[in-house]
C-alpha cells in the first residue's frame, strides 16, 4: 500500500509453543488458535485523541490473548476497500474499524468475506460476522454538556462534528440540553468538517467560532480535526476544550477543561472474549456511564475551579443514574 503507513507490533510465541510441544500431545498443540487483528483508520494512531483510543484498545486486547496486531493509518475514503483487502492479505483475521463512517465498506467486506470477524465502533450491523462496539452517545454529549454549562462564561458553546453520522447528531442534541439544565439561555454553534483527518479544518471553525460568534467552551467529535480546534484555541489565547474519548487533559491544563473518556478497551476485550468463546457476532457490546464503559477523565484546576469541581462530581453521578435530564 503506497499511500499508506503500515505497522505491525507481532508477540513471539516460540517460547509458548516450546512449553506446549514439551507438555502436551501435537494435537493439543495444533488446537491452539493465534489470531491476528488489523485496524484501518482515516487518520493516525497517535493523534492523541480518537485513533489513539481506539488503537490502544486493539493493541490492549490483543496482547492480553497473546493475538498478532497490526493497523493501517491516514487511510483516504476512496482506499477504505483496498485498505480492508490489504489487511486480510496480510493474514488478519478480525478487521477493527473505527467509527460508523465505514459502514459502507465494511458492509461489502463482511459479505465478501464471512470468515473475517469485523468490529465496528459505533456500528449498527445484524450479521454472524460483525460485531459493534457502541458507547452510550448521549451519556457522552451529557457529560461534556453539563461541564460546558458550568464553566461557560459567555453563554455560548461550541460543537465540531466530522460528519453528520447519528451517533454525533446523538451527542450534541444531548449536549446542548445538558449545558441548557445550569443555563437555560446557552447558545451553541455546531459546525460539521465533512472529514475526521484535517487538522488545519478544525483550526479554522474553531477560530471563526471563537472570533465570530465568542464562543468559549468547545466540544468536538472529529478526531484530528479537534487537534487543530485546540491549536486554534491555544495560540488565540480565547477558549476551553472538553476532550474525548481519552483523558487528554491534566489538572494544570491551560486549554483542555476536562474529558470524556469512553473505556473502549473494555468493550473490545469483551468483542475477543465473544471470539474465543465461539459467540461472537450479530450483536452490539454496550459501555455506559454506570458500568464505568463512559466517564470523566482529569478537570483542570486551572480552568474549573474546587466549587464547579464538586458541583460537576454530583451531576456525573446523576447522569450515570439516568436521571439528570429526566
Amino acid at each position: 500500500m503506497d499511500a499508506h503507513t503500515i505497522s505491525r507490533r507481532n508477540v513471539i510465541f516460540c517460547t509458548l509453543a516450546a512449553a506446549c510441544a514439551a507438555a502436551l500431545p501435537l494435537s493439543a498443540c495444533s488446537e491452539e488458535k493465534v489470531e491476528k487483528a488489523g485496524m484501518f483508520i482515516d487518520g493516525a494512531v497517535d493523534d492523541g485523541g480518537w485513533g489513539e483510543s481506539c488503537y490502544g484498545a486493539l493493541v490492549s486486547a490483543a496482547e492480553a490473548h497473546q493475538w498478532e496486531h497490526t493497523y493501517t493509518q491516514h487511510v483516504g475514503e476512496a482506499d477504505w476497500p483496498r485498505a480492508i483487502e490489504d489487511l486480510i492479505s496480510d493474514g488478519c483475521t478480525i478487521v477493527f474499524a473505527p467509527g460508523a463512517q465505514y459502514t459502507e465498506a465494511i458492509q461489502d467486506a463482511a459479505s465478501a468475506h464471512e470468515d473475517v470477524k469485523f468490529i465496528v465502533l459505533n456500528g449498527d450491523f445484524d450479521l454472524e460476522n460483525v460485531e459493534n462496539l457502541v458507547p452510550n452517545n448521549a451519556q457522552i454529549g451529557q457529560l461534556a454538556g453539563a461541564l460546558a454549562g458550568l464553566i461557560s462564561k459567555t453563554g455560548v458553546i461550541g460543537f465540531i462534528g466530522g460528519t453528520g453520522l447519528a451517533g454525533t447528531k446523538e451527542k450534541v442534541e444531548n449536549y446542548l440540553a445538558a449545558a441548557r439544565v445550569i443555563n437555560p439561555d446557552i447558545q451553541l454553534i455546531k459546525d460539521y468538517a465533512e472529514t475526521f483527518d484535517d487538522e488545519h479544518r478544525g483550526y479554522e471553525i474553531a477560530t471563526e467560532t471563537v472570533e465570530q460568534h465568542d464562543v468559549d467552551v468547545l466540544f468536538g467529535d472529529a478526531s484530528i480535526v479537534d487537534a487543530g480546534a485546540r491549536r486554534a484555541l491555544y495560540e488565540l489565547g480565547r477558549g476551553m476544550a472538553i476532550a474525548q474519548p481519552n483523558d487528554a487533559g491534566s489538572a494544570y491544563d491551560q486549554i483542555i477543561a476536562g474529558s470524556v473518556v469512553t473505556d473502549n478497551d473494555m468493550m473490545m476485550r469483551n468483542a475477543f472474549r465473544d471470539i474465543t468463546s465461539g459467540t461472537f457476532g450479530a450483536k452490539t457490546v454496550t459501555g455506559d456511564a454506570s458500568t464505568g464503559g463512559v466517564g470523566v477523565g482529569t478537570l483542570s484546576e486551572v480552568l474549573v475551579d474546587p466549587y464547579t469541581q464538586e458541583r460537576y462530581a454530583g451531576i456525573v453521578d446523576q447522569i450515570a443514574q439516568g436521571s439528570y435530564l429526566s
